[in-house]
C-alpha cells in the first residue's frame, strides 16, 4: 500500500469516524431527552430543536471538508509515494484495519481497502543495505557472544492480477506450488514470525515454490473464496512452467477462505482444483469462534437499554468477515438474507471437505495437558480444538477428518501455530 494512498485513505476514514461519532452522540442526546424507561425500545429519528440543528451542521461541515481534503491530496499521492515506499510495518497496520472494517473500506471506495493479490517473495534487490549483525550475550555465560544476522526484508512481486515478467530475476519456479493463506487482520508477510516461516522449510526440503495470498479479511469469506478461485485459475495460466501439484496451508480464517474456494471450484469443475492434492488447516474455526459469539452477546446486551443503545453502532462496525467467523460461514447462502448483527442463528449449509484431496487439521490449546480447564474454555485463545478439527454434534456438519490427519498441540496459542517447531515438523511429515 503506497504512502499517498495510505494518507488519502486514512483521511477519509477519519471523516467517516467523525460522522459516526456525531450520530452516536446525537442518538444518546435524543434518547436521554425523551426520558424512556431503563429497558425497552429506543426512540427513533434525529434529535429535535437546537441539538438536531447542531448535529446536522457538524455532519455538513464534515462532508465538505472530506471532499476538499480528498481533492487536495489526490495530486500529491504520486510524489509522496516516491519519497516513502511501503514497508512491512505499514502493511501490518493496514491489514489489521482491513480485518476490522474492510467491507466498509470497499463500500466507501477507500484506498486503504486491500485488493486480492498472489505474491512471491524474492531475495532483496541488488544494492539493498547489507545484513546487520546483532551480538547477543548469554546470561549464563557472560563472555559468550553469538552473531545473529538480520537479512534485509524480501521484496514481494505481484503475480496476479497484474502479470509481472519474471525473466531476468532470481525467481526459479518449480512445478509444485504451495499457496499460503493468512488469517484475519494479517497479511502475507506475517507468515514469517520470530524469523521463522513454515513455507521456507517446505520449499528448501521438498521443492515447493511458495505463493502467498493477500486479501481483505474484512469482506465476506465467500467473496474472498470466489476471488481466490478466480485468481488461482489465472495463476496457473501465468506460471512459467506446467504445474504438477498444489498444496495449500490456511491459517485461521485462511482455512475457511480455502474451503470456500475449493467448494466453488469443484462445483464449477475448474481445472486448477484437480492439481490440489493436500490442504492443511492451522487453527481454522470450521464451526466458528467463541470470541465472535461473545461479540454478538455484548451487542445484544448494549441494545437492551435505550440509554446505551446508540453505542451498538460501535460494535456493528466489525466487518462481515468477522461476523462470518461466528459460525464459520463459507457460502453466500450462509449469510445472505440475514442480519448477522440481529440474528444469531446458524444458517450454514453443510459443506463437506472437497473430495479427492487429502485434508489435515492442526489445533492448538493453552492447556498444558489433556483435561485442563483453561484449554476446554479458551482453546488456543481464539479457536476451540473441536472447531479447528471440524467436530460437530450434527453429523451433517461434522467434517470427518481422518484420525491420522488431526493433531492437537498443547501449551500453544493461536499465533504459535505460525512458528512452533512442532508444527513445522508435522508439516514436513504431511506435505513432504
Amino acid at each position: 500500500m503506497k504512502t499517498g494512498k495510505t494518507l488519502r485513505g486514512t483521511t477519509r476514514l477519519a471523516f467517516d469516524t467523525v460522522e459516526g461519532v456525531t450520530n452516536i452522540v446525537e442518538g444518546m442526546y435524543r434518547n436521554i431527552s425523551a426520558a424512556p424507561a431503563p429497558l425497552g425500545d429506543a426512540p427513533e429519528g434525529r434529535a429535535k430543536g437546537i441539538a438536531g440543528l447542531v448535529h446536522a451542521a457538524v455532519r455538513g461541515v464534515n462532508s465538505t471538508l472530506r471532499e476538499v481534503s480528498d481533492l487536495a491530496l489526490q495530486p500529491l499521492s504520486d510524489s509522496i509515494d516516491e519519497l516513502h515506499p511501503p514497508g512491512p510495518q505499514r502493511e501490518a497496520v493496514i491489514s489489521a484495519l482491513n480485518g476490522i472494517c474492510g467491507d466498509h473500506l470497499v463500500a466507501t471506495d477507500n484506498p486503504l481497502a486491500i485488493p486480492m493479490q498472489l505474491r512471491v517473495f524474492l531475495s532483496p534487490e541488488p544494492g539493498s543495505p547489507p545484513a546487520e549483525s546483532t551480538p547477543l550475550k548469554s546470561e549464563s555465560k557472560p563472555n559468550l557472544e553469538l552473531e545473529l544476522e538480520r537479512e534485509p526484508q524480501p521484496r514481494p512481486i505481484q503475480i496476479y492480477p497484474t502479470p509481472l515478467a519474471l525473466s531476468g530475476t532470481d525467481f526459479q519456479p518449480t512445478d509444485q506450488l504451495l499457496i499460503m493463506v493468512h488469517g484475519l487482520c494479517m497479511n502475507d508477510r506475517q507468515w514469517r514470525r520470530e524469523q521463522h516461516n513454515h513455507a521456507d522449510m517446505l520449499a528448501r526440503d521438498f521443492g515447493y515454490t511458495p505463493v502467498y495470498l493477500l486479501y481483505n479479511a474484512g469482506q465476506h469469506i465467500s467473496y474472498n473464496g470466489r476471488e481466490f478461485a478466480d485468481q488461482l485459475a489465472e495463476l496457473l495460466a501465468l506460471w512459467p512452467i506446467p504445474v504438477e501439484s498444489i498444496g495449500i496451508i490456511g491459517h485461521s480464517m485462511g482455512g475457511l477462505v480455502t474451503r470456500s474456494a475449493l467448494h466453488l471450484a469443484q462445483a464449477e469443475q475448474r481445472d486448477w482444483v484437480k492439481k490440489v492434492d493436500k490442504v492443511v488447516y492451522l487453527g481454522s474455526p470450521h464451526h466458528g469462534a467463541a470470541l465472535e459469539r461473545g461479540g454478538f452477546l455484548l451487542d445484544r446486551s448494549i441494545a437492551l437499554s435505550p440509554y446505551s443503545a446508540p453505542l451498538t453502532a460501535l460494535s456493528r462496525l466489525r466487518s462481515t468477515g468477522i461476523t462470518d467467523l461466528r459460525h464459520g460461514n463459507i457460502l453466500d447462502a450462509d449469510w445472505r438474507g440475514h442480519d448477522t448483527h440481529d440474528d444469531n442463528t446458524d444458517h450454514r449449509q453443510p459443506v463437506p471437505l472437497a473430495s479427492g484431496i487429502e485434508h489435515f487439521a492442526i489445533a492448538a490449546t493453552l492447556s498444558k495437558q489433556p483435561g485442563d480447564k483453561i484449554g476446554r474454555l479458551l482453546g488456543d485463545g481464539l479457536v476451540h480444538p473441536s472447531s479447528a478439527t471440524g467436530r460437530h454434534a450434527d453429523p451433517e456438519q461434522d467434517l470427518g477428518f481422518a484420525n491420522d490427519n488431526i493433531r492437537i498441540f498443547y501449551d500453544m496459542g493461536h499465533l504459535g501455530l505460525l512458528n512452533d517447531v512442532r508444527v513445522t515438523e508435522l508439516l514436513g511429515k504431511w506435505l513432504g
